[in-house]
Parts: C-alpha cells; sequence; structure tokens
C-alpha cells in the first residue's frame, strides 16, 4: 500500500512539476487581444533562472493597462493588404499585425514636412516559427508598406528547456518620392529557453517556461531638411527580454525589459482593472530651443524648474540635471550622440516633454 501511495504521490509531483513544451496553438493568432498590465519591477530579480525554478512576481502592482490587439490583414490599407495580404509570396503572407514603437517616428515626425503615425508590425505565425516581416507606416495618413529584406524569427517552435537559435533582421525603410527621408534597422537576436519551473504573478501561478532574448540593434537615419544630406545613427541598443510563457496563453504571462542593465519596463498579462494608460495633463508651460540643436539647447519657463531628464530612443535616461528653482536655463548637448531623444523638464507645475533631435 506504502508503494501504491509512493507512486500515486511521486506522478501527482511530476504531474505539477514537469516541463512544458510550447507549440504554435500557444501564440496568439488574428482576431485574438490579451489584456496587460503595466508596473515598475524595482527591487524584483527578474535574471535569476534554472531548472524546476519558481519565479514569485506577486508583488507586482499595475500603474496603466492597454489591450494587445492581434489584427487581421483585412483591417491594413490597400497597398499593405496587397504586401502582406493572401496575394503577396508565400514567405511574405502575414497573419496579424501589432501597433509597435520599435522605431523612433515620435520624435523625428516631429520635424518632417509629412505626418508620420500609425507604426504597425506584421507577423507571420507557423507550425516551426513566429516571425516578423516588416512594417507600415501611415504616411499622410496612407498606409505605405516596408518589407524586412531579411526576415526575423522571434521563437523557432516547439520551445523546450535548452533550446537556443540565432536570428537577425534588416529592413530597409525610405519614404522617397514623398520625401528624401530613410531609416535602417539591422537587429540581430540570441534566445534561449534557459529556464522552467513556476511563476506566479497578479493573475495566478503558472507552470511556465522562461525565454530569455539578447537583441543588439543598430538604427540609422538618413535626412535632407537640416541642410546636407547626412545619416547618423541612433545610440546602439542593447536590450535584453525576459519572457516567461505558459499553455494556452497566446502570449506570455509577464515580461520584463532590460536596456543596458536596467529594467525599465515590466509588463503581465491581468484582468481589466479600468486603468487608464494615458499621461496627465500638465500645466508646466515651458520652451525648448534652438531643436535640432547641436551644442547648446536654450530652456525658458514660467514657473520654477527643478529637473530635466533625457531619454534615447529605446527609453533609456541619458542624461539628468539638477535645478534649483530657475526659469531660464543653458543646457550643453556636447556628450550626445547625434539622434532623436526625449527631454522632460520638471518643475513645481507639473511636468513637459519635448521631442529634440541632436546633429
Amino acid at each position: 500500500m506504502k508503494a501504491l501511495l509512493s507512486v500515486v504521490f511521486l506522478c501527482f509531483y511530476i504531474g505539477i512539476s514537469a516541463q512544458i513544451t510550447l507549440s504554435v496553438a500557444d501564440f496568439a493568432n488574428s482576431g485574438d487581444t490579451v489584456r496587460i498590465s503595466q508596473a515598475a519591477g524595482t527591487g524584483l530579480d527578474f535574471a535569476s533562472t534554472g531548472a524546476n525554478y519558481t519565479w514569485d512576481f506577486s508583488a507586482l502592482s499595475a500603474t496603466s493597462q492597454y489591450l494587445k490587439e492581434y489584427n487581421p490583414i483585412g483591417f491594413a490599407s490597400l497597398l499593405v493588404f496587397g504586401t502582406y495580404g493572401p496575394v503577396a509570396p508565400t514567405n511574405y503572407r502575414a497573419s496579424y499585425f501589432n501597433p509597435t514603437n520599435d522605431l523612433p517616428l515620435d520624435q523625428l515626425s516631429q520635424f518632417l514636412p509629412v505626418s508620420l503615425s500609425d507604426l504597425n508590425q506584421y507577423t507571420k505565425r507557423m507550425a516551426d516559427s513566429i516571425t516578423s516581416l516588416g512594417y507600415s507606416i501611415a504616411v499622410n495618413g496612407q498606409g505605405v508598406p516596408f518589407k524586412s529584406d531579411t526576415i526575423e524569427t522571434r521563437y523557432k517552435l516547439p520551445l523546450n528547456y535548452n533550446d537556443s537559435h540565432y536570428s537577425r533582421g534588416y529592413t530597409y525603410i525610405d519614404l522617397n518620392p514623398v520625401i528624401d527621408f530613410r531609416i535602417k534597422q539591422y537587429r540581430q537576436r540570441t534566445t534561449n529557453v534557459d529556464g522552467w519551473g513556476t511563476v506566479t504573478t497578479p493573475k495566478g501561478t503558472f507552470q511556465a517556461l522562461r525565454v530569455r532574448h539578447d537583441i543588439a540593434e543598430i538604427d540609422s537615419v538618413y535626412q535632407t531638411f537640416f541642410g546636407a544630406g547626412q545619416w547618423f545613427g541612433t545610440p546602439p541598443i542593447q536590450r535584453t527580454e525576459y519572457e516567461w510563457f505558459a499553455n494556452g496563453e497566446k502570449e506570455w504571462v509577464l515580461k520584463a525589459t532590460e536596456t543596458n542593465g536596467t529594467v525599465n519596463q515590466v509588463e503581465y498579462q491581468e484582468d481589466y482593472l479600468g486603468l487608464d494608460a494615458s499621461l496627465s495633463e500638465s500645466t508646466l508651460e515651458a520652451s525648448i530651443g534652438p531643436n535640432p540643436a547641436q551644442e547648446t539647447l536654450f530652456i525658458d519657463a514660467k514657473s520654477p524648474l527643478n529637473f530635466i531628464q533625457i531619454f534615447d530612443c529605446t527609453g533609456r535616461m541619458v542624461g539628468s540635471t539638477t535645478l534649483n528653482n530657475v526659469l531660464n536655463y543653458t543646457l550643453d548637448i556636447n556628450a550626445l550622440h547625434a539622434g532623436a531623444y526625449r527631454i522632460i523638464l520638471r518643475g513645481i507645475h507639473g511636468s513637459k516633454e519635448f521631442p529634440l533631435v541632436k546633429f
């Protein structure tokens, strides 16, 4: 009898602790939606991993939420539909598209004589892989597709513990003849399934595989609207993405993004909480100039300023200055590489954000 109970207990233990395998059925398809919460990951260890590991992220508290939608290709413009739809070459027939911020359009479009918006990424879902096919951008409201010359493989399926793969992607975006403006994106991705066990999030506890992506990216921009045409590179991106997947959840149940050694984004699946992801309206009145700038930036405010922060296109803070209730300040930006940035001014009456181009 004891032997029988031992076998039953062992089978039960193995059942709740066994490694899982991820197949294409565990990834989202066209028409799916997933509710994502965003939170600060201060003080939590996202890097540690291993076999039969236990991760506890139950202390996370959402600061905002959004609905991640996997849009059917039929929702795209005619140009995009022809590029990624059912009449496209087989390897470019997308399964769905999502909005993305992979390219620094928000910073750059402030200085272009055309309107750029609605950056979307196109994905192909297959039994053996999940791949990135390219982008589309709304140029003056018209969706324009830009296929990746080298298709990046985000996941090689099925996924099991200790699996690994390497992939790279190359995309060339040329807005001619509307405007002489071009972007090159080159990315290298090394993926390792480096852990399995149980992960606990505010939504619950899951049997999970842990997937680690190490991503190196270089973006280059060519423009002619600030004098002679020239290429300039945005700061190189070195990013690590930690993802925890469970069977049947359509997407990772938790993801932490680390840029240059600092965790700057934590997202996880959660039920609807009624949180609004928009930013509060600021009452701070201020201006900066010139913009674009090369060496010096002049800042003027109508109420006292206490702090200045500068972020690159990856969201990494690359500069900060503490002020003592000043209205006017001259900021030295010689140390910044040429590229697109965000500058945030903070004062007693709130904060205000500006795009900034350093040339």
